[in-house]
């Protein structure tokens, strides 16, 4: 099955476009990402089907609305992945303007899933990238074409910034001019170390435990929250926020995090803490996401 679709609304890429059934799927399992991430509790700051966590201007059913927004937006990446051999990133920075306006409007201006958008999306090109080269769409050759999609992002859009004013610079280029920290940048040209290495071996552990779903999620998560570089928190609470948010989720590791009776209580507090703090791990959410979109990725069916 091929869907054709309309490109003159995402800037004219190329006339013609379809959407394989392949591309479908890849979609899939990226919207399965975002909605999972939003249903884990203790969701330890973030938006969950029990709590806004620290948010005020948001709820569950944002989340729900956001991702159906840009739900569409994935097997378009995907099929950028199928089809093309280079330039991929200005290509899916063009849907991704047209999936982020899409966003927008669904939450009446909130921003739900910007940062879900550009890293699933690098991803889905990613996935469809390895049937472009014959390849098995695993976590090590998605996280290689992740790089190669990347292309240097952060010496061309992190290590060029000039000059002492702070006017038009995003929160991540802020956030890196100011303490050199990289983001989801870094970790997309980095081939997604803290999902690869961290997220996905802790969400498997907790599954072969056979905790329950949410609880395998938020077990990822803290692995995430302990090693990610997450520019959502500092640009929230701070530098010591950040840190904060670090030494807790290592604690909770410590203390078996969901695997142990002692682990689930911390997680509670720090649930509490979180919210009483303005502690919300966007970037970290947003990698949890991956974690689910490419596990289940493993599993599908691709051709």
């Amino acid at each position: 099955m091929r869907i054709e679709y309309c490109i003159d609304t995402l800037n004219k890429i190329e006339e013609g476009v379809h959407i394989s059934t392949a591309a479908l799927k890849i979609g899939e399992a990226a919207a399965l990402g975002m909605l999972f991430e939003a249903a884990a509790s203790p969701s330890l700051g973030l938006v969950s089907p029990y709590s806004n966590g620290c948010h005020k201007d948001m709820d569950y059913f944002t989340f729900l609305r956001s991702t159906s927004s840009i739900a569409g937006i994935m097997p378009i990446c995907a099929q950028i992945g199928i089809d093309y051999e280079k330039d991929l990133l200005p290509k899916l920075r063009a849907v991704g303007m047209y999936g982020e306006k899409n966003m927008f409007n669904s939450t009446k201006g909130v921003n739900t899933h910007k940062g879900a958008l550009f890293l699933l999306g690098i991803i889905s090109c990613a996935a469809g990238r390895c049937l472009n080269l014959s390849m098995d769409i695993n976590r090590q050759n998605m996280a290689k074409q992740c790089s190669v999609i990347a292309d240097n992002i952060v010496e061309r859009e992190l290590e060029t910034i000039n000059g002492d004013t702070n006017i038009n610079l995003s929160n991540g280029e802020r956030i890196y001019k100011k303490y050199g920290i990289k983001g989801i940048r870094g970790e997309v040209q980095n081939g997604m170390p803290s999902v690869i290495n961290i997220g996905l071996p802790m969400y498997e552990d907790a599954k072969q435990l056979n905790l329950s779903e949410s609880d395998c999620l938020v077990n990822s998560l803290l692995g995430i929250m302990s090693c990610a570089e997450d520019t959502t928190v500092i640009n929230r609470c701070g530098i010591k926020g950040y840190i904060k948010m670090k030494e807790m989720a290592k604690k909770a590791i410590d203390l078996g995090a969901m695997k142990t009776c002692e682990g689930k209580k911390f997680v509670q507090g720090m649930d509490r803490l979180f919210i009483d703090n303005n502690i919300s791990p966007g970037g970290a959410a947003d990698l949890l996401a991956a974690t689910v979109m490419i596990y289940n990725l493993e599993r599908y069916d691709i051709k």
